[in-house]
């Protein structure tokens, strides 16, 4: 999370205010977490009477949430590609190397969780004259990608952030550091400053960067970063550049999916069968160890007086009713609520069997995804640009750094997978008849069905 004094060493330098956003941030990621101890911790009086701490049964639905938008808007199904050649293969070979696309999918899920996430290009090892660039066969391009606790936008422009700090932690040699990173627009390109900081005693100092240089003068028109958010409009601070939740206004339905399970969940806990012995059925042997009929299969007992069992029973027992259909349907109507308000339609998360399911037709079961549809089109939008933005990065270092004959400019393709939402079957079929029609071509039917 941003420290206090990162937003104050950049606040004297008239680059970054204090914003509201990562109050919000701190407690969405909680819930991405999975507990929320305001809400998930209470206290509850035992046998003795005295307060004991107890936990919620929980579903852990937001992270889910977001899992599901990862696999859905980002996948290995995803393909991108540049129009220019040497500039596809640069980028393909760089994406490999570092892993971008597996990094890429977790930080979707990342950025709906808490409503922002970057990613950031890096130059390891590249000789650095005049404070610019230039690349040798040693240098290596990577990404590092960071969420909204490790962002503090510096310039918005109609809503997007265009100059950025990023914060990283780590540690060195036992010692704790943050380091600072500042990309600004400068006579006409980037320029990237670092800044290095010990943390002692809880307390930030700065201190010299070592071998990495203070600033760098990367003279591109593009940033080398990309910034990804839900693509939900900030209601809280609409001009902070910083995106919203996914689940930021459905808190309530995750409080209340939490409350239905953890009541089906203690319901089954106490519904146990509970059998009550009569004390003149216990034995103690001479060392006060207690033993009732079952621990001796004992099955012959002889009562004296006058009780009547029938009216007194020695055993009695009680089964407590678990209510497994009521709370069972309780935890389903919060999960539609929830469902439906995070976007993935009211009947995306659907439990007890497929009766009344299995009988929907192909069509009839896409339609019921068409919330869904609607939403991850909309979505697509924010990720298209987020992942253009980093290979357009790529390109202009291929052409500018590395010297490559690569056009920097070359158009870019993002190609989403869209096999959830479309009855593949139907489709294939239909796309057998266009290449009996001649609308398409055997190898084009090939590459797309048989080659996948």
């Amino acid at each position: 999370m941003i420290d206090n004094e990162i937003l104050e060493f950049l606040g004297e330098r008239g680059l970054a205010a204090e914003s509201v956003m990562y109050a919000y941030v701190r407690e969405w990621e909680m819930w991405w977490r999975g507990k929320n101890r305001a809400f998930h911790e209470y206290l509850e009086n035992n046998a003795m009477g005295r307060p004991v701490r107890r936990e919620m049964f929980r579903m852990n639905m937001a992270k889910k949430i977001c899992e599901d938008w990862a696999a859905v808007l980002l996948n290995d199904r995803t393909v991108l590609s540049v129009a220019d050649e040497a500039g596809d293969a640069f980028v393909k070979k760089v994406f490999a190397e570092s892993g971008f696309l597996r990094q890429a999918n977790r930080l979707v899920e990342k950025a709906f969780a808490v409503g922002t996430g970057a990613a950031i290009l890096r130059i390891a090892d590249c000789p650095v004259k005049d404070s610019v660039l230039s690349a040798d066969e040693g240098t290596r391009l990577t990404f590092e990608f960071v969420d909204a606790a490790h962002i503090v936008p510096l310039s918005v422009q109609n809503g997007r952030i265009t100059e950025a700090a990023f914060v990283s932690e780590g540690v060195e040699r036992g010692r704790e550091y943050v380091y600072l990173e500042t990309h600004t627009f400068e006579d006409g390109g980037y320029c990237i400053r670092n800044a290095f900081f010990d943390r002692e005693d809880g307390v930030l100092k700065e201190r010299d960067g070592g071998k990495y240089a203070n600033v760098i003068k990367t003279r591109s028109p593009v940033p080398f970063f990309a910034i990804l958010t839900p693509n939900i409009v900030n209601h809280i601070d609409e001009g902070s550049g910083m995106g919203m939740s996914v689940f930021a206004d459905a808190l309530d339905c995750l409080r209340g999916v939490d409350l239905a399970f953890n009541n089906f969940c203690r319901d089954i806990k106490l519904g146990g069968k509970k059998v009550f012995i009569n004390q003149s059925l216990v034995r103690r042997d001479e060392n006060g160890n207690v033993y009732t009929p079952d621990d001796v299969a004992q099955q012959l007992f002889v009562t004296i007086g006058d009780t009547d069992i029938a009216d007194h029973p020695m055993i009695t027992e009680h089964n407590p009713e678990l209510r497994a259909a009521d709370n069972a349907e309780a935890v389903q109507s919060q999960l539609d609520y929830l469902s439906f308000r995070c976007g993935l339609g009211a009947h995306h998360y659907t439990f007890g069997g497929m009766e009344g399911r299995a009988k929907l037709t192909a069509t009839q079961y896409m339609g019921e995804r068409q919330d869904m549809m609607q939403n991850a089109v909309k979505h697509q939008k924010n990720v298209d640009a987020f992942l253009r933005g980093a290979v357009r990065a790529l390109l202009w270092c291929a052409a500018e750094v590395y010297r490559l004959p690569v056009d920097a400019s070359a158009e870019i393709t993002v190609t989403f997978d869209d096999s959830y939402f479309t009855d593949t079957e139907s489709q294939r079929l239909r796309d057998l008849d266009e290449v009996k029609a001649g609308i398409l071509t055997v190898e084009e039917y090939r590459r797309k069905w048989v080659e996948v």
